[in-house]
């Protein structure tokens, strides 16, 4: 979820459990304006699983793993540039 920490220190979004035909549900419910008026809206709720997030998780440390491969790659081709 993109801004979550900015939303929720805002009061825009928040979580909750909810029960849904005898089953638990996690929900994130996010305030909603209209962008003409500023006029609240009714709110969105997305559900989420744990295993959702965890997989979200794994997937941004997987690109930071890769990104920072990457990034030794190029400072040593800096290094050896500059030492021509």
């Amino acid at each position: 979820m993109h801004n979550y920490k900015a939303l929720k220190t805002a009061s825009k979004i928040s979580v909750r459990k909810q029960d849904v035909d005898g089953r638990e549900e996690l929900q994130v419910v996010k305030k909603m304006y209209s962008p003409d008026t500023g006029e609240a809206q009714d709110d969105s709720v997305t559900v989420y699983s744990l295993s959702d997030v965890k997989r979200e998780i794994d997937h941004c440390k997987s690109e930071v793993t890769k990104i920072e491969a990457h990034q030794a790659e190029l400072e040593q081709l800096e290094t050896d540039l500059k030492a021509l």
